[in-house]
């Protein structure tokens, strides 16, 4: 074989060999190459048409992730990771610190375990205090700085005479079910805007009764009884009167138990009083009693 019937043959072989390849990527690659482009495309028009919906559902997430963040921030409340009932009551011994005198026993009564929080109830029995004080200690467990709920509370107001006065006095008696919050998120147990309670309001009683049905039947040591007052003698703006076995001047304006003289009258020889008897206002005239002779 020649020399140019072999060159003729490599020749015919490297041109057979680019027509293989030139047809396969004709044929076979470039249409694969040119459907994946071809449907590329399609997905990026697709995507460019969803783009508004996209820069939409993107705003409203940004904007719920601020609010979040703006709620997180300016929470007040810290959450512990755990609540005990030690933790609890010396917590609530701060509230009676704030709010004055509070009397009640606590019991506990168990726990309520979430996915990732969870309370502790203490029942709140025996409760008794005057209202302003329970308004105070009732204000220091929802504001706070724990994250404390009063789940049921009941009230209803006590009347009692003071042993020293004499005088009625009112009081709340109460009982409630208060759940304190824990929860294991760390980020919770602290906030910047947390801050404790620097001044309680206070609020007009609303269980003060306008007229009282217990009252004391005797009066506090020192004070005059109007009812048992002997009226010995009237003079222009001046009564002498008995009490108690010693001899008293009263004049218009002095105070006895529950009330004042409102009135005296020398012509009448009449001493006149206004009591107020827990709500109830009642005058009392007294005169002098003369002594009937009988002559023989």
């Amino acid at each position: 074989m020649t020399f140019k019937v072999k060159n003729t043959i490599y020749l015919a072989i490297v041109l057979a060999v680019f027509l293989i390849v030139g047809s396969v990527i004709h044929y076979i690659w470039q249409p694969r190459q040119l459907r994946a482009l071809q449907k590329k495309q399609r997905q990026i028009e697709r995507q460019l048409q969803d783009l508004p919906a996209l820069i939409e559902e993107v705003q409203r997430l940004t904007e719920e992730f601020q609010d979040v963040k703006r709620r997180y921030d300016s929470r007040s409340k810290e959450i512990p990771l755990s609540d005990v009932s030690s933790q609890t009551y010396e917590y609530m011994s701060q509230g009676l610190e704030e709010g004055g005198v509070v009397k009640f026993d606590m019991r506990f009564m168990g726990t309520d375990n979430r996915d990732k929080w969870g309370f502790n109830a203490y029942s709140i029995t025996q409760g008794e205090a005057n209202f302003e004080n329970l308004f105070k200690f009732i204000y220091f467990l929802e504001n706070g700085i724990r994250l404390y709920k009063i789940a049921s509370i009941d009230i209803s107001i006590r009347e009692i005479v003071d042993e020293e006065t004499k005088e009625s006095k009112e009081y709340v008696a109460f009982t409630m079910e208060l759940h304190a919050y824990y929860s294991s998120i760390p980020e919770l147990s602290t906030s910047l805007a947390a801050k404790q309670l620097t001044s309680i309001p206070s609020v007009p009683d609303p269980f003060k009764p306008l007229v009282t049905e217990v009252i004391a039947t005797q009066p506090p040591e020192g004070e005059i009884n109007a009812d048992l007052v002997e009226v010995k003698a009237i003079l222009p703006g001046k009564a002498f009167i008995l009490y108690g076995g010693e001899m008293v001047v009263l004049h218009v304006g002095d105070k006895v138990w529950r009330g004042s003289v409102t009135a005296i009258d020398p012509q009448t020889s009449t001493i006149e009083f206004v009591i107020n008897e827990g709500g109830v206002t009642r005058k009392i005239e007294k005169r002098i009693k003369y002594e009937k002779y009988r002559t023989r």
